[in-house]
């Protein structure tokens, strides 16, 4: 019996490299442990979830495929529930909002160094994520779109090393999105700008309207995303 993923998590566990050891935080109901362990050949998971509830649930998961062996649920805050003598190459966080990855990345920041690649998945505040990796010492090795349903996801693996972000909007978007030209690409900045379009409207009937500071930040991020789609048109 295997475990099957949903495209945002599939493609999550396609960042990981196979024969890996890793550290799944928020792990949920550890069904990527239990893929990555089947489908990667990963020698050992740690599945950590800060709730003793979704740690139950996440055990028992881990129970009804028979991986107990291989994947260890551990109830711990974020990364601080790792140590050295794990032996986690890589961590993935996925699922959990930027700013909460942000907060995990700082409260572990002393540690980060010693994994040769983080896989994130934030729900939200991507832009965030990356200006801080940029800033820390991190370069954009990988990163993948992936659309369920109507949602887009945004997936980052990032290593040790030196990144220049020549413009801000590339945070916005990402450098190696750009850069291996995602098959998603074009309808992700499309369904971007559409939702850019939206918000400015929204403010428009505002008080304060193309006065409001968020409705020339919209305006700004807008023509900039706009620019870079037609270039990605153009093949440039």
């Amino acid at each position: 019996m295997t475990v099957k993923l949903k495209p945002r998590l599939a493609g999550v566990a396609s960042l990981v490299p196979s024969g890996t050891v890793v550290a799944d935080i928020g792990t949920d109901h550890a069904y990527l442990p239990v893929h990555l362990v089947q489908e990667k050949a990963c020698p050992r998971v740690i599945a950590v979830e800060k709730s003793p509830l979704n740690s139950r649930l996440a055990q028992e998961t881990v129970n009804l495929f028979n991986l107990t062996h291989k994947v260890e649920v551990r109830v711990g805050d974020g990364l601080l529930a790792l140590d050295e003598k794990d032996g986690v190459e890589i961590v993935v966080i996925a699922g959990l909002g930027g700013k909460t990855v942000c907060r995990m990345l700082i409260a572990a920041a002393n540690k980060l160094r010693s994994y040769k690649r983080l896989v994130l998945q934030p729900m939200g505040d991507v832009p965030l994520v990356r200006r801080w990796l940029a800033a820390h010492g991190f370069c954009f090795a990988r990163e993948r779109l992936v659309q369920e349903k109507e949602n887009y996801y945004e997936i980052i693996a990032v290593e040790k090393g030196r990144q220049i972000v020549k413009e801000p909007i590339f945070l916005e978007i990402g450098p190696a999105l750009l850069r291996e030209r995602d098959p998603l690409l074009i309808p992700w900045l499309k369904h971007k700008l559409e939702h850019y379009e939206k918000v400015m409207q929204g403010l428009l009937r505002s008080r304060n309207g193309k006065e409001d500071p968020r409705w020339r930040y919209f305006n700004f991020q807008y023509d900039r995303l706009k620019g870079v789609l037609e270039d990605v048109c153009r093949g440039e």
